[in-house]
């Protein structure tokens, strides 16, 4: 049963209102906060059983250990300069470098069986600034995170995939 969320953020600031946006889908829900890789491990196992980590803009590697730990599961949320995340480019087309992709993905300790679970694409204009990308692109994976709240706030089981990982997970003989 979801208890608690554990947001990983890229700054504290962020903290206060993804989890006040939360609480307005669950009010019961707690709440961890965390920064980096130490941060995680400070939580105490009892609470990950009933946890779902959430990886809002942060770039921190989890460990397979701290995944298998999490009752809940998690999901990341993060902006790519992709614009069909998923799916394979065709040889001769490359990308269009003015076009991101906010996306929110599962997270497993197998990589084919990640799953982008939320989705959407923005062009930047050819003559945006840096700072002026980089505001648009973090609207839009707020706008992402947003739309979502309400799924991850309240489900204790994955997420829908909306683009699901062609290979197969796995068999415990591939492990060794």
């Amino acid at each position: 049963m979801l208890k608690t969320i554990i947001l990983l953020t890229q700054t504290g600031q962020q903290q206060l209102p993804l989890a006040a946006l939360l609480r307005e889908h669950n009010p019961s829900l707690s709440f961890c906060s965390a920064l980096s890789a130490r941060d995680l491990l400070a939580i105490a196992p009892e609470t990950l059983r009933d946890a779902r980590l959430v990886s809002f803009a942060n770039d921190t590697a989890i460990s397979e250990k701290f995944l298998l730990q999490l009752g809940c599961g998690a999901n990341k949320f993060y902006v790519a300069p992709v614009q069909y995340p998923g799916l394979p480019t065709a040889p001769d087309d490359g990308d269009d470098p003015r076009c991101f992709s906010a996306i929110a993905q599962s997270m497993t300790i197998w990589p084919d069986t990640r799953r982008v679970v939320g989705l959407e694409t923005l062009t930047v204009p050819e003559d945006a600034s840096l700072i002026e990308r980089e505001r648009q692109t973090f609207t839009r994976l707020a706008h992402l995170f947003w739309r979502m709240a309400g799924m991850i706030a309240n489900e204790a089981t994955e997420l829908p995939g909306i683009i699901e990982s062609t290979e197969s997970k796995p068999s415990f003989a591939q492990m060794n």
